[in-house]
């Protein structure tokens, strides 16, 4: 993404212009800086290149070539100036480097340890921190530093989130679990210091490193001559402005860059012609070239004693670029759907090579490891956030992140089907395995033989072919489900009554439009709802930014109404089956196209799930679901990687630290907390969210048929769009409600293993009820279970491991910082508000460890080869925009 800009460029001098001039300015370089205090601190440049490194405005094929000659360009400079440095940043360019110009490689390596290149990034790519799981977030860190381990035998020392757009709460917790030494990232920064630290809810924290942009002093790298005095004398000036916002007795930190993409200065002699230029003007402020390393070598000793004193931070920064928390459905909900896959295939690969019997079933480290790896590169910031040119989704000629997604869905569903047929008997009903770890009884979903329903359970046939059911199943356990030789009952359809009675709930509808006007909890018949639910709205900015409207999105007050799905009538057809009710409103929408909303309301559950279906919405139009509430809300608690953020809203609360203002991302589910009460949305993918007043709102769509001038379907409105979520209005507490089990188990049902035999569930692992267990996985010679603290409130944690294993350790999460523990049935653990907790469970076999990926050829299609195997070493710097407006 664009940066904004900083010192200006000036006209040349020549040499004995700028001589003269140096002479003129000399004595204001030296008054301004003497201001700071006893003189002008050091400034320490970091050099670095910061693309969007999986395609943005071209190919994956085409866009590694871009980084893989900008890096060259950076090394080539450290090989002719020995004044430069840089910081290099994710794998996937190095892999770059690998296959492009092999011979290179041994050339970076003496260049890391010589310490001019700095390997910086302990991730495996720079990846958008707000919108995967906790467990993905995770295992890009793990990948990341194993590849570093294997391939150079060092491990990098820094979460370099330079380009995230809004930091959660989690993320110190999670980068100092992984072993890494400082945070850093460049926007929303709320404290007035470029050094702090920041804390997770569970007391653990790190150092942060927030100096401003990411490509800063941008005139010694985009001049194509010598500096002049005028862009001197600026350049003084701007180091002069960050003396007040770096801590006293710290040198200055500068990410430093010509724009995104940045290269090494133009100017061939750079850096060391313009430090002898700067040491003519006599500022008397040292300035270097350096790593990130060297930066900490010189202020960690001064924070470790005090001399230098730092803020702390608790809870998460506020968000920019909103777009990007709202539109692209498509890869959002992708993302989601095989993150989840892949957690479950893990886990019963896991039991299956351990419980399977005659113990056939072969743990598939290597298949395993791999979809981690190709999830770590859909996590590529601008794929994630969905705003990239279409190319980088779909492409017939290069590999594409559908590509990814695809051999992801395949080789977990082939792992799920294999492990799931080893660890229960042949028959003729199916096998379930249910990988949350609780008893669950929720509405499910389950694909079953034609003609088929589970015997002696309420169910329901739907109209995509699967059976509607619930189905009561212990934590992490496999059964085999006993079926009956008849089809499932065809809901009927019925008028549409005045009140629709479920055990929670009583509901009413408007007949005219559909909308959901009363939602009251059945046992107090209070109502949830200060005016008509469910209404879809569509929406634009009152001022359309033409220069970037797939990347800046206004919150809701700046946007103008331009329809709603209440603006004129619909049909309604409400059926009622064994298992829900189901009002299903059907009319047309802005822009001509047709709309589809059903709701789903459940006689035993107290979800309410819905399904919208949009069609051919007009560009620049954001689209959302609208649910004003009756009461105050008091409190927001939201989902993100591995917890919640925990915020005030009707009245301000300095104890809570969540952000909760404006459009803000999360992940399965936010909560609002009323007084008695409160009321959830959960999603499969839909993240974004904002509140004003009363009223929260889900983002369906934000339509934009191309991005920086190239068109992109899996951005755009027109088509056909399919967009759940789901509800839950409740009285009494939210520790009560179980709102993050409720959001795992709407975005993960049980999987379906055909021609199992029919047998009594059972479990694997068992827990208390305030952990949610995220991953289960071989490792070598133990078993990696990860799990976290999901109520944010400190309390014991207990963990009954019903598989064969030996010793338990209690890890970081990189397996470092051991703790043995007792030999125990059931282990009892202190766990602190939203820790996460990792264990290894020894085990009497082991498994291979995958080796590092350093090619993409055998995920890649064969007809896609030629264009990943194409170099053009001209190619550096910023790909170009497409015919539309650049920033």
């Amino acid at each position: 993404m664009k940066r904004l800009k900083d010192e200006p460029q000036q006209a040349h001098l020549n040499r004995r212009e700028f001589m003269a001039a140096i002479s003129a300015a000399a004595i204001g370089f030296s008054a301004e800086a003497q201001t700071a205090g006893s003189g002008p601190r050091k400034v320490f440049l970091v050099p670095n290149f910061h693309p969007a490194s999986c395609g943005w405005l071209t190919t994956f094929s085409r866009e590694r070539v871009y980084c893989a000659n900008s890096y060259l360009d950076h090394l080539d400079r450290v090989r002719d100036d020995p004044q430069y440095a840089f910081v290099l940043s994710e794998v996937n360019n190095i892999i770059a480097i690998m296959n492009f110009q092999p011979e290179r490689i041994p050339e970076l390596k003496q260049r890391v340890a010589e310490k001019r290149v700095e390997l910086v990034n302990a991730y495996f790519l720079e990846s958008t921190i707000n919108l995967s799981g906790g467990e993905a977030l995770v295992r890009l860190g793990v990948e990341g530093l194993r590849w570093y381990e294997q391939v150079f035998g060092l491990r990098p020392r820094y979460s370099w989130n330079i380009d995230v757009c809004g930091t959660h709460d989690q993320m110190p917790q999670i980068a100092s679990g992984l072993g890494l030494e400082a945070l850093v990232y460049t926007r929303r920064n709320p404290t007035g210091k470029t050094i702090y630290w920041s804390a997770s809810p569970d007391g653990s924290r790190i150092l942060t490193l927030s100096p401003g942009g990411y490509s800063e002093a941008s005139s010694i790298f985009s001049s194509k001559t010598p500096l002049a005095v005028e862009q001197l004398s600026k350049l003084g000036q701007y180091f002069d402005s960050k003396e007040s916002i770096t801590p006293e007795g710290a040198p200055i930190l500068i990410l430093a860059g010509g724009d995104d993409y940045a290269l090494a200065p133009i100017v061939k002699s750079y850096p060391s012609s313009f430090l002898e230029q700067w040491t003519q003007t006599g500022s008397g402020r040292e300035i270097a070239f350096t790593t990130l390393s060297q930066y900490l070598q010189a202020i960690q000793p001064g924070i470790a004693s005090g001399k230098i004193q730092v803020p702390t931070m608790y809870g998460g920064t506020a968000y920019d670029f909103d777009a990007f928390w709202i539109e692209c459905a498509e890869v959002k909900t992708r993302y989601r759907r095989n993150e989840h896959a892949l957690q479950a295939a893990e886990m019963l690969a896991t039991i299956a090579s351990l419980e399977a019997h005659e113990n056939t079933f072969e743990y598939p480290a290597k298949a395993l490891h791999d979809s981690w790896i190709l999830m770590c590169l859909n996590m590529d910031r601008n794929t994630l956030w969905g705003s990239a040119g279409g190319m980088v989704f779909v492409s017939e000629q290069s590999w594409d992140v559908q590509d990814r997604f695809e051999w992801v869905k395949t080789t977990t569903g082939r792992t799920l089907t294999a492990a799931g047929q080893s660890l229960l008997p042949a028959g003729e009903e199916v096998g379930l395995f249910n990988p949350l770890n609780w008893r669950r009884t929720d509405p499910v979903e389950l694909q079953l033989p034609v003609g088929a329903s589970p015997d002696g359970l309420a169910c329901e046939s739907l109209p995509n072919g699967s059976v509607l059911c619930q189905v009561e199943m212990p934590s992490i356990s496999a059964c085999g489900l006993k079926l009956a030789r008849r089809s499932a009952a065809t809901p009927e359809v019925v008028a549409l009554p005045e009140v629709i009675e479920t055990s929670h709930y009583l509901a009413r509808f408007d007949r005219l439009t559909g909308a959901l006007t009363s939602l009251k909890i059945k046992k107090t018949r209070r109502e949830l709802l200060g005016a008509p639910a469910n209404v879809i709205v569509a929406e634009q900015p009152n001022k359309v930014q033409d220069n970037a409207p797939a990347d800046f999105m206004p919150p809701r007050p700046e946007r103008t109404r331009v329809a709603g799905s209440s603006d004129q009538p619909s049909t309604l057809r409400a059926s009622k089956g064994p298992v829900a009710w189901t009002i299903e409103a059907t009319g047309t929408f802005y822009g001509g196209g047709a709309i589809r909303r059903l709701v789903r309301l459940y006689h035993e559950s107290p979800r309410i799930d819905f399904e919208t279906e949009l069609n051919d919405i007009p560009n620049h139009t954001v689209v959302v679901a609208e649910f004003p509430l009756a009461m105050d809300i008091l409190q927001v608690r939201r989902g993100i990687p591995f917890g919640f953020s925990h915020g005030a809203w009707a009245t301000p609360d300095a104890q809570l630290h969540g952000w909760t203002k404006g459009i803000v991302p999360a992940v399965r589910w936010v909560d609002y907390t009323f007084s008695g009460g409160g009321f959830a949305i959960l999603d499969r993918g839909l993240s974004g969210r904002e509140l004003n007043g009363r009223t929260p709102i889900l983002y369906l769509i934000n339509a934009q048929d191309e991005y920086h001038g190239y068109p992109n379907a899996w951005l755009s409105g027109k088509g056909r769009h399919l967009l759940p979520y789901s509800v839950v209005g409740y009285e009494g507490a939210w520790l009560e409600a179980r709102i993050p089990q409720m959001a795992w188990e709407y975005n993960r049902e049980p999987v379906v293993i055909p021609g199992r035999a029919a047998m009594r569930p059972r479990s694997s692992v068992e827990t208390s009820d305030n952990v949610i267990v995220e991953a289960m996985r071989r490792e070598g010679d133990h078993v990696e279970l990860r799990l976290v603290e999901c109520m944010g409130v400190p309390g014991i944690a207990t963990i009954k491991v019903l598989f064969p294993h030996r010793n338990a350790i209690l890890t970081d999460l990189v397996g470092g910082k051991r703790s043995d523990l007792p030999q125990a049935a059931t282990y009892r653990l202190p766990v602190r508000a939203q820790e996460i907790v990792t264990m290894h469970l020894e085990t009497s076999s082991s498994v291979p460890i995958p080796q590092a990926t350093t090619s993409w050829d055998s995920f890649v299609p064969g007809s896609k080869l030629p264009a990943l195997h194409a170099y053009d070493p001209t190619l550096k710097g910023h790909p170009p925009f497409g015919n539309g407006p650049t920033f």
